[in-house]
C-alpha cells in the first residue's frame, strides 16, 4: 500500500466515523423533531394548566418513548448502510441501551394518560382502565406494553443467562409484534395525527421505514439469496478438540458479497438446527463456489454441528459486518485472535495485500491445543513475508489479554509491535478478552479509527 493509499484510506475512515456521529445525532434530533411537531400543533397549552398536565405529560413521553423504540427496530434490522457505518455488534448494542428509557417512557405515556382521562370523567382509575380494555385499539395498546415489559425482563443479565438462546430469540421476536399491536391506537385515538398533518406524515415514514427494513432486510433479502445460492454442506474437517470446519458449496458464492472478514446467520435445515440461526465468521477467502466457516463446541446448536452432514441445505443472512480490509488506514496490519477467534483471523491473512514486513499476526489462547487454524495462519503469513506470534497460557492479571508470564513482566502490545500508533489492528475473541485488549491499545495511544473489532454476545 503507497503513502497515497495510505493517506486515501485514512480520509475515508475519518469520512466513516464523521458519518457515523451524524447518524447518531438524529436519533435525539428526531426525538425533538417528534416533539416539536407536538408542541407546534398546541399541545404546549397542556402544560399552562394544572388539568391538562397529566395529558401533556402522557403524550410527550409517548412521542419520545414510541420514536426510540422505532429507532431501536430500525438498528436491529440489519440494513445494510446502519451495519456497515456502525457495524452489526455496535448497532445492537445501541439497540439494547434504548430498551430500558423505552419501556420507563412507555409507562409513564400510559400512567398519564389513564390518570387524564379518569379525573375528566371522575371516576377511579381501576373503572377508567376497565373502560379503556373495551376498545380494541387501546386494548391492543395494553397488550404490546405487555410484551415489551416481558422483553425487557429476559433482557437481564441474570435472566438473560438462564434462559436458552432459542428461548430468548423467540421472546425477543415479540418486539414485531408489539410494534404492530401498538400503532393502531396512535392514528385512530384523538386528532394528534390527523389527516393531512405533519405529525401524521412523519409518524408514517418512520413507522414504513422501520416495518419495511425488517420486511426487506430480515425476511424477504435472506429467503431470495438463500434460493439463489442454494448452499449445502460439502465437507466437514476436525480441526481440533471440539472445533471442525465446514465447507458449503453453492451457486455464485462471488457474487454474495462476502469478504474476509464478514459474518453470516447460518441457518442449517437439519433435525435440532433449523429452528434458530447461528453468527459464524467465514475462516477462509471466499471462492467461487465455496464457504467455510469454523465452529467450536460451545454447547446447545454449536454441539450438534460438531456432526452435521454433507448434503445438508443452509440457508443465511448476511454477510454482515465492518470486520474486512474496507476499513483498513495504514499500509500495516496487526491481526489479533484468540481460540475460535482465530477463524476471521485466518480469512483476513489469506486475502488482505500487504507489503514486506508489513503484516503481524498475534494467535492467543490458553492453550496450544485451543490455537486453531494457526498451522495455516504461520503458512499464509510467512508467505507474504508477515511475523507470527503464539502466545498460550492462563490469562494474566496486569494485562489479562496476554498470558500471565508476559502480563506480569509488563509487556504491552507497544512491547511486541513497533511504532504500534502507525497500525491497523483487528481484534477477535472473548468479549472480555477484546476489552482487555482495547484498553491496552488505547493506552498505547491508537486512535479508535485504527482498532477494528466485532462482538458476537447475544
Amino acid at each position: 500500500m503507497t503513502t497515497l493509499q495510505n493517506r486515501e484510506h485514512e480520509r475515508i475512515a475519518k469520512r466513516r466515523w464523521t458519518s457515523k456521529d451524524f447518524v447518531e445525532f438524529l436519533i435525539p434530533f428526531s426525538t425533538a423533531l417528534a416533539v416539536a411537531l407536538f408542541f407546534g400543533g398546541g399541545g404546549f397549552t397542556n402544560f399552562l394548566d394544572v388539568t391538562t398536565i397529566a395529558f401533556g405529560v402522557g403524550v410527550v413521553s409517548g412521542l419520545i418513548g414510541t420514536n426510540l423504540f422505532l429507532v431501536m427496530m430500525i438498528l436491529a434490522a440489519r440494513i445494510p448502510f446502519v451495519d456497515n457505518l456502525f457495524g452489526h455488534d455496535r448497532a445492537l448494542e445501541l439497540h439494547k441501551k434504548l430498551g430500558k428509557p423505552v419501556l420507563y417512557l412507555l409507562l409513564v405515556h400510559m400512567v398519564a394518560l389513564i390518570v387524564d382521562y379518569a379525573s375528566r370523567v371522575q371516576t377511579d382509575l381501576w373503572s377508567e382502565v376497565v373502560s379503556m380494555l373495551g376498545i380494541n385499539d387501546l386494548l391492543l395498546s395494553f397488550l404490546a406494553m405487555g410484551v415489551m415489559i416481558l422483553i425487557v425482563i429476559t433482557s437481564l443479565v441474570a435472566v438473560k443467562k438462564a434462559l436458552p438462546h432459542a428461548v430468548w430469540h423467540a421472546i425477543h421476536l415479540l418486539s414485531y409484534v408489539a410494534m404492530f399491536l401498538g400503532v393502531f391506537h396512535q392514528f385512530s385515538q384523538g386528532m394528534l395525527f390527523a389527516e393531512g398533518t405533519l405529525a401524521r406524515n412523519y409518524w408514517l415514514a418512520l413507522y414504513v421505514v422501520a416495518i419495511g427494513g425488517i420486511a426487506v432486510f430480515r425476511v424477504a433479502l435472506p429467503v431470495i439469496k438463500s434460493l439463489r445460492h442454494k448452499l449445502v454442506v460439502d465437507e466437514v474437517v476436525v480441526e481440533g478438540p471440539g472445533t471442525v470446519s465446514i465447507w458449503m458449496r453453492g451457486r455464485h458464492i462471488d457474487k454474495a458479497g462476502f469478504r474476509s472478514g464478514n459474518f453470516a446467520q447460518w441457518r442449517f435445515l437439519a433435525r435440532g438446527l433449523w429452528a434458530e440461526a447461528h453468527p459464524f465468521s467465514i475462516s477462509a477467502a471466499p471462492t467461487r463456489d465455496r464457504l467455510r466457516i469454523t465452529v467450536r463446541n460451545l454447547g446447545d446448536a454449536t454441539k450438534i454441528l460438531q456432526n452435521v452432514r454433507p448434503g445438508t441445505p443452509v440457508w443465511f443472512e448476511g454477510p454482515y459486518g465492518v470486520f474486512t480490509d474496507e476499513v483498513r488506514t495504514t499500509s500495516r496490519v496487526a491481526l489479533i485472535g484468540s481460540g475460535i477467534g482465530l477463524a476471521p483471523i485466518r480469512a483476513l491473512v489469506e486475502s488482505i495485500d500487504v507489503g514486506p514486513g508489513d503484516l503481524t499476526v498475534i494467535a492467543r489462547a490458553r492453550t496450544s491445543e485451543e490455537m486453531f487454524l494457526v498451522d495455516e495462519i504461520v503458512q499464509l503469513t510467512h508467505a507474504k513475508r508477515g511475523t507470527v506470534y503464539k502466545l498460550a497460557g492462563p490469562r494474566g492479571k496486569r494485562t489479562p489479554w496476554l498470558p500471565w508470564d508476559e502480563s506480569e513482566r509488563g509487556v504491552t502490545v507497544g512491547t511486541i509491535i513497533d511504532d504500534p500508533t502507525s497500525v491497523d489492528y483487528y481484534l477477535c475473541g472473548p468479549e472480555h478478552w477484546m476489552d482487555s485488549l482495547v484498553a491496552d491499545l488505547e493506552r498505547t495511544g491508537v486512535p479508535a479509527h485504527k482498532i477494528h473489532f466485532e462482538k458476537f454476545a447475544w
